[in-house]
């Protein structure tokens, strides 16, 4: 039965089965395989892994049952997918294992009818007389071939997908990579503030009488310490008067039980800085002191200079100068 030429009418069934090319190799070397349609004499078979040859024996089972089949013809699908036209080699042996329509068998002379055991029935049958086709209903196990189709689409959508995906990662990355090796742009250091600035930030204080709160030295009770500290507690740097004056003012202070200023008495200084510093100093406060446990008053050495309208520094030293 050379290809293109079909003596029996086949009837489209998908069937599972085991296929060996070596019909002699054992269980291990049987490949599944399934057929498209099958007649009283041989079928279609779809899904065969292996390119058979025209001319050569193969071995089907179906089931427990086996049977050798003579292969006709052979087309390449894919790769790895092959079908082939088979035709049996055991006369009146039905491998399929289904009961089969009744087959009409075309001939020179007209057609003539074959039941499914494969006998001939005596004389022709007129053209005429031939049966109306009936639809076929086609199984549940003719979807298997379409099912195959459909997971070869759905795997190569996904291989798509996942290509599609990495190009998109590598595009990122090189982003990343070509960006990391740019200059970072740095923040502006901020420059710290010029003292003119900060006497602006610093309160000022309220211009008062001195008498008001610059007292005489008193004799009191309260024993006296001397520190050399800033105050703790409330501290307001000196504003130069004018810009173009530049000098020192010392002062010593007396610091009261309560941590207020109490005297201020001046060493030396232009007069035009000794009042700037007085201002300045006489809303000092310290923390309240304490020597052997008892509140006492504290003298300090305080060190105005004043460097123009930018720089004004103060210092405590522990001895007068």
């Amino acid at each position: 039965m050379p290809a293109g030429v079909q003596k029996y009418p086949r009837t489209k069934m998908v069937l599972p089965l085991r296929v060996w090319v070596d019909r002699y190799a054992d269980d291990s070397a049987a490949q599944l395989a399934h057929t498209i349609d099958i007649s009283v004499a041989g079928g279609r078979l779809g899904g065969l892994r292996t390119q058979l040859h025209p001319g050569q024996t193969v071995l089907l089972q179906r089931g427990q049952q086996r049977a050798p089949f003579r292969v006709v013809w052979n087309r390449e699908l894919a790769p790895n997918e092959n079908q082939a036209g088979v035709e049996a080699l055991e006369a009146g042996k039905n491998l399929w294992g289904v009961e089969l329509p009744q087959q009409v068998v075309a001939s020179r002379t007209g057609w003539r009818t074959y039941a499914a055991s494969a006998t001939v029935s005596a004389g022709p049958v007129p053209v005429a007389a031939r049966p109306a086709p009936r639809a076929e209903q086609v199984p549940w196990t003719a979807k298997l071939g379409q099912l195959a189709h459909r997971e070869r689409v759905r795997w190569g959508l996904i291989l798509g997908l996942l290509f599609l995906s990495g190009i998109l990662s590598l595009s990122v990355y090189r982003a990343i990579m070509s960006d990391a090796g740019k200059p970072e742009i740095t923040a502006p250091v901020p420059v710290p503030p010029t003292a003119a600035e900060l006497a602006r930030m610093t309160p000022k204080p309220v211009e008062l009488p001195l008498v008001a709160e610059v007292t005489t030295w008193s004799a009191t009770p309260a024993p006296r310490i001397r520190i050399a500290m800033a105050p703790t507690e409330r501290m307001v740097y000196p504003i130069s008067p004018d810009g173009d004056i530049s000098g020192s003012v010392r002062l010593k202070i007396l610091i009261a039980v309560t941590g207020r200023i109490k005297q201020i008495q001046v060493l030396s200084g232009p007069t035009s800085l000794v009042r700037a510093a007085e201002q300045a100093i006489q809303v000092w406060r310290y923390k309240p002191l304490r020597s052997k446990g008892q509140a006492a008053e504290a003298e300090a050495n305080v060190v105005v200079n004043f460097r123009g309208a930018d720089a004004v520094s103060v210092e405590f030293p522990s001895k007068s100068r």
